[in-house]
This record gives C-alpha cells, sequence and structure tokens, in this order.
C-alpha cells in the first residue's frame, strides 16, 4: 500500500547553501528507492521552489503560504499546517530539518540536525533559548535524528540525552556536476560561504592579504557553473568557520582536487575521520578588537600541498539509502 511522505522544504532560502544541497540530492533519490511511496514536497513561497529538473513521478511539489525566512513564525505555521495536513490526508511520514515534529504516535518522524550552531552562542535568541530549553524534547519524541556529521550526532545525543539507537548519521557529499577537469594553472585562494559571525569569513580575506594571495569569494547566490569553475582554477579553498555541521563546500574542493586550509574544528576533523585528504588544519582564527588574524592559515598558503586532495568517503546515494531506511522504520 502507498504511502504519504511529506518533506518540508520551507526553511530553504532561494539561494544555495548546504541544507538545500542536501535536500535537492536527497528529492532526487528518495523517490526511486520508495518507488510505492508518494513524496509531497513543500516549499516556502519566497524560497524560490525546487529546481525546474526536480521531477518523479512519485514526487508532488507544493508551494505553502510561509516565509523562508519565518524563523519561529514559520516553525510555528508549519507546525499548524501539518496537524491539518495530517488529519485531512494521515501521511504516513515526516521528513523535516531541526522540527516541528506532528502526530508522533503515528507518523515516522524523521529530523536532520545540519548543526547546533544555537548551542555555541550563534543564531537569533529565540533559537538559542529553544535549542536549550526545548529542542530536546521534540528530537526525543522523533522516530529518527538524522545528522550530517558524526561530531553533530555525538554532542545532540550527549547534550540532549538521546536514544543513541535513534541516532543515524548520513552525511553531505560532493556533488559530481561541482566537479571539472582542473584548470593548467591554479592561482590565488577561494572562500565559499555566506558573511556569518560562525563563519570567520573576514579571517580568510586577513589571511589572503598577508600571504599576498589574490582571493575570491562566492556566497549562497553562485550557480553550480560558476562554483564548479572556481572550484577548479583556484590553488586554495579557505574554510575559516568557527562552527560547523557538515562543511559541504570543503568536501566539493576536494573533491575537484582543490587542497583546503580549514581551522580545526569538530566538523573538519570530522572529514578527515571520513578519508578525506589534502585538509590542512590550522587553529581557528581569532578576532580581536574588530579585527580578524590567522597567522597559521597564512604560513600554510605560503607552502605547498604535501597530500593530494582527496574528498571524504561519502556519497549521495548511500546518504539517500540511509534516509530512505529511516523514512520506513
Amino acid at each position: 500500500m502507498a504511502r504519504l511522505i511529506v518533506v518540508d522544504a520551507t526553511p530553504l532560502g532561494p539561494s544555495m547553501s548546504g541544507s538545500r544541497r542536501r535536500m535537492e540530492e536527497l528529492l532526487r533519490r528518495l523517490p526511486a528507492l520508495l518507488s510505492e511511496d508518494v513524496f509531497e514536497a513543500h516549499w516556502a513561497q519566497d524560497g524560490g521552489g525546487p529546481p525546474a529538473d526536480l521531477k518523479a513521478d512519485n514526487l508532488v511539489h507544493a508551494t505553502v503560504d510561509v516565509s523562508c525566512r519565518g524563523g519561529a513564525w514559520r516553525w510555528r505555521a508549519r507546525r499548524r499546517d501539518l496537524a491539518r495536513r495530517y488529519r485531512a490526508t494521515h501521511f504516513a511520514a515526516l521528513l523535516v530539518d531541526h522540527g516541528p515534529v506532528i502526530e508522533p504516535a503515528r507518523v515516522a518522524n524523521v529530523v536532520t540536525l545540519h548543526d547546533l550552531r544555537f548551542l555555541h552562542g550563534y543564531g537569533g535568541l529565540l533559537r538559542r533559548l529553544y535549542g536549550r530549553l526545548r529542542y530536546g524534547a521534540l528530537l526525543r519524541s522523533a522516530t529518527r535524528v538524522i545528522a550530517v556529521a558524526p561530531s553533530v550526532a555525538a554532542e545532540a545525543t550527549r547534550t540532549y540525552g538521546l536514544d543513541p539507537a535513534r541516532v543515524l548519521v548520513a552525511p553531505n557529499a560532493a556533488t559530481a556536476a561541482l566537479v571539472r577537469s582542473p584548470s593548467a594553472s591554479r592561482v590565488g585562494a577561494l572562500v565559499v560561504s555566506r558573511d556569518e559571525p560562525r563563519k570567520a569569513r573576514g579571517a580568510a580575506v586577513a589571511a589572503a592579504r598577508e600571504a599576498g594571495v589574490p582571493l575570491t569569494i562566492f556566497d549562497g547566490a553562485t550557480s553550480d557553473a560558476e562554483l564548479a569553475r572556481a572550484y577548479a582554477s583556484h590553488a586554495w579553498l579557505l574554510a575559516p568557520s568557527l562552527d560547523e555541521g557538515f562543511d559541504l563546500p570543503v568536501a566539493e574542493a576536494l573533491a575537484a582536487g582543490l587542497p583546503v586550509i580549514a581551522s580545526d574544528i569538530a566538523a573538519h576533523r570530522d572529514l578527515v575521520s571520513l578519508g578525506a585528504q589534502g585538509l590542512v588544519l590550522v587553529p581557528p582564527p581569532r578576532l580581536t578588537q574588530g579585527a580578524w588574524s590567522w597567522p597559521e592559515a597564512v604560513a600554510a598558503l605560503r607552502a605547498s600541498p604535501i597530500v593530494a586532495p582527496r574528498p571524504p568517503a561519502t556519497s549521495w546515494d548511500e546518504t539517500a539509502r540511509l534516509v530512505a531506511r529511516a523514512l520506513t522504520a
């Protein structure tokens, strides 16, 4: 008997991000893996919707009346909307990022954890308070919690007292469309990130300036074709983040043969444990009186890569298979 599986894509904005990349890659694979089921993907009215080629016979897209920028208000609206949707259709499973959880006694709620930034002082006040005071109860009520990296799973399990048997690691992966043959001469450094405090993008600017290396900055508004060319034409990727879940641009750069200088944080150590090579870990940058410094990255930029780059041994196909099993648990 066919089941209805609702996928909440409303947190995703029109610009590319790690969470949006993951959602698109999963929706390219899940309908085929669960071909007897029907997937209904919900997109925010200002989220840009799905890419035009994201189609399958058992995949339906719907635009709902919420904003992807709504934060707590979007979350509350989605909880009400999904409760009404369940009463009308009795869907069997719900795949969401962070929440909400609906009818846990009847619906297989699968909650994806991209990161736990609000526990580290990042994100708005409401998100930080919710993360510390209420989020654990939501995660404990879910059928499965899927973390995008081992360190995220470990921290969530430890912090919120989750049952380890219900926590699954299904990591992100590099997308094949972003990998092309490298240019004959790679020049300069590249940063691929949004301008958020936790991304510490200013540290990459400071390090490149001190090392005398030209720097290119790409944010989420970049097309896949432009990003692929950037990975193929630069000599280094700089990843100075202070907090990440799974740093997808690092995996993409390594897949394209681009070595990476990255802050030595749990997320980047995860990539090494998953098989990444060509990833130079240095102490995280420092912000002093409003000015960034990252001297260890400066030294690495002046040196030559020692190990040929190789991405972590992850794949979107395997990630989709793990998520499919969680949806059918």
